[in-house]
């Protein structure tokens, strides 16, 4: 290396930028590190890193000028730093890669002495990525004689394996693979780095959960400096890692100052100012249905002062005021964690208009719909850095509205409207209950062929407190279930035939109450869905403490077959109505009618680590009559299957006896 490349100064030794390059990396100075004292990773990694063209968009010698808000998080693996966890939830195109790059860089030429692991979803993909990416990395700094056998004894060995690179000091890294965990329970690590822990399996056999069993590989070394970097991208709320891990940690946000008004703010993509009720975030402007793509800005939250991508430079500067900012307290104090969206990606790699333009390709923001679920999935991941709430498509109002009827009001059974459009009349009257503290939500449903329901009556008995058997709402429902009768616009006349009263809640008030009667009148409890592999039973017995009988009920079974009615559109000039189509009378409220739409699909993990979907309810939803509807199927099924095992003597339902059944002996009317 040429002398005017190097700049003395007592103990200090900087090289010129300017100067750096081919001759940079052609020379090796053997006793550099031996003179200088580094402060943290980010100053060494500037001084001694150069990013090549085959692993940078932006290659040059390492600047954190291009991405600030990553200075801080390599900076808690300085070897003084109290941190000994750090967990980032990332968007795409952050830098991320060169950040960990930047960890394992200082860990291997400064610290030197320091055994690391890299690991990734397999072994095979943490080979290409320490082949593609670690490699080069080593190969285009001055430390690139550094690596070397810990074995001096033989000339041959390079200390560059596919299984571990070596260095000067005793320092190694070894790659692994989150699906091989055999390596993890052998060595002890003092740097741990998880690369895109989302992707890695739940378990691994009888070894767990991967992340910890990594995790706990550095628990030798946590009194000493043992660090832990986990990074990714999340996928699916509910089962993401990240999420897990960055809830841990105090959920830093990277706060920007507007170039107008000097509010300090984090970039979100929309949110409404509680003050002054005035949108902010992104806007852009359509040109015939098209982005302009040079319209994208990002307007503030206290001004609406609009900012380019030009300003992003600006922006992103600590010396503009940026900085990260802890929002929660952690679990530990040693544990940071860091929350990073794409359009936090510097200016040269993704740019605001490219997020934009894949929001546009999954969301219709006129119609407020999801146009392409996979391609939101996407948005949510890659440019928001959340995980994706995996739902079904949501049973919508305006869906819901269409099944009510003029024909009859609540109190009313339509049945020469039904014999026309319903496959007959009213056949039965059956009465379902849900119970909460407060309140009982009863509905009577009338049931003509083919399950096609009717609903009748839709109350709310209040009370102080539902758990009281003194208290006076159970008298009442007793009055509905002993009581009731209502009399059809043909002069027939029915009154309640089975009921069924939801004990999840004050379980014992409910059997208590239900036993009572000898038949007719049963508690109910929701249970799972079964594995894939067992054979679906809607309902089941199941006999009370006290000998009474009752009924467990596959709720989620129910819903996934009534959704679909209810999302399916009919007028009187189509003809008859499908099986089990819903119909309201004219004067449900909006109110009661939304009750059905609370839920949609999400996925969870069962405690066999099996993914599956099940009706999600968000935080304190009214769905009561969304049960009641379900409950009311079961109601149904449980009359014809009593019916078909003790009448007829089979061994399962046979739904065409049963309909003939009750139309010709109007058992219930």
């Amino acid at each position: 290396m040429r002398n005017d490349m190097i700049k003395t100064s007592g103990t200090n030794v900087e090289l010129d930028p300017a100067l750096i390059g081919v001759e940079w990396l052609a020379g090796c100075v053997e006793k550099l590190c031996d003179h200088i004292v580094y402060e943290s990773p980010s100053t060494f990694s500037e001084k001694y890193r150069y990013l090549g063209a085959s692993v940078s968009p932006l290659p040059g010698p390492m600047s954190f000028r291009i991405n600030p808000y990553m200075r801080e998080i390599v900076d808690c693996f300085d070897m003084r730093s109290p941190f000994r966890e750090v967990n980032l939830k990332k968007g795409v195109q952050v830098t991320y890669t060169t950040a960990l790059e930047t960890v394992l860089f200082y860990v291997a030429f400064f610290r030197k002495i320091v055994s690391a692991m890299y690991v990734t979803a397999d072994n095979e993909l943490a080979a290409t990525r320490i082949e593609n990416n670690f490699i080069p990395m080593i190969q285009d700094s001055i430390f690139r004689y550094k690596i070397m056998s810990r074995d001096l004894s033989s000339t041959r060995k390079t200390g560059q394996t596919k299984k571990q690179i070596q260095w000067e000091g005793g320092g190694y890294l070894i790659p692994a693979g989150a699906k091989n965990p055999a390596k993890a329970r052998q060595i002890a690590i003092l740097a741990m780095l998880m690369d895109e822990i989302d992707g890695w399996p739940d378990t691994i056999g009888k070894d767990g959960d991967p992340v910890q069993l990594f995790t706990d590989r550095v628990s030798s070394f946590w009194s000493s400096g043992g660090k832990i970097l986990r990074g990714s991208t999340p996928l699916i709320k509910g089962s993401s890692k990240i999420e897990k891990e960055y809830l841990r940690g105090d959920q830093r946000k990277y706060l920007v100052c507007c170039r107008h008004c000097n509010a300090s703010q984090e970039l979100r993509w929309d949110g409404r100012n509680k003050e002054t009720e005035q949108k902010y975030g992104f806007n852009w402007d359509l040109d015939d249905g098209q982005l302009v793509l040079d319209s994208v800005r990002y307007e503030c939250r206290e001004c609406g002062h609009a900012h380019y991508e030009h300003d992003k430079e600006v922006l992103l500067d600590p010396d503009e005021g940026a900085r990260w900012e802890p929002t929660a307290r952690p679990v530990d104090p040693l544990v940071r964690s860091y929350h990073l969206p794409a359009f936090y990606s510097p200016v040269g790699l993704q740019p605001w208009s490219k997020n934009v333009s894949l929001y546009l390709e999954a969301f219709d923001p006129v119609e407020r719909r999801v146009k392409d679920a996979n391609k939101m999935q996407i948005f949510y991941n890659n440019v928001l850095a959340e995980p994706w709430e995996i739902l079904g498509d949501k049973i919508r109002f305006r869906f819901v509205s269409g099944h009510r009827r003029a024909v009859y009001r609540l109190g009313e059974i339509p049945n020469k409207w039904a014999v026309e459009y319903a496959g007959g009349p009213v056949l039965l009257l059956t009465c379902t209950v849900d119970v909460h503290k407060e309140f009982l939500a009863v509905a009577v449903w009338g049931w003509a062929r083919d399950m096609r329901s009717f609903l009748v009556e839709y109350r709310h008995l209040e009370a102080d407190n539902c758990e009281d058997e003194s208290s006076p709402v159970w008298e009442q429902l007793r009055e509905i279930i002993e009581e009731y009768e209502i009399t059809a616009d043909d002069g027939k006349t029915y009154s309640v035939a089975l009921t069924l009263i939801d004990a999840g809640f004050a379980n014992a008030t409910v059997t208590s109450f239900a036993a009572q009667w000898a038949s007719g009148v049963f508690p109910i409890l929701g249970r799972d869905r079964t594995a894939r592999m067992q054979k679906i039973q809607e309902f089941r017995e199941f006999k009370t403490q006290a000998g009474y009988t009752g009924f467990k009920i596959l709720v989620d079974h129910y819903k996934d077959r009534m959704a679909p009615v209810l999302r399916r559109d009919w007028s009187e000039e189509r003809g008859e109505q499908k099986p089990y189509h819903f119909n309201a009378p004219i004067d449900i409220s909006d109110k009661a009618l939304k009750e059905l739409t609370k839920e949609a699909k999400r996925e969870k993990i069962d405690e066999r680590g099996n993914r599956i979907m099940y009706w999600y309810r968000p935080g304190n939803a009214r769905n009561e009559l969304w049960d009641l509807l379900v409950y009311g199927q079961a109601s149904v099924e449980i009359i014809a299957w009593s019916i078909c095992t003790q009448q007829f003597g089979l061994e399962t339902i046979d739904w065409s006896d049963f309909w003939n059944y009750l139309e010709q002996g109007q058992f219930f009317s």
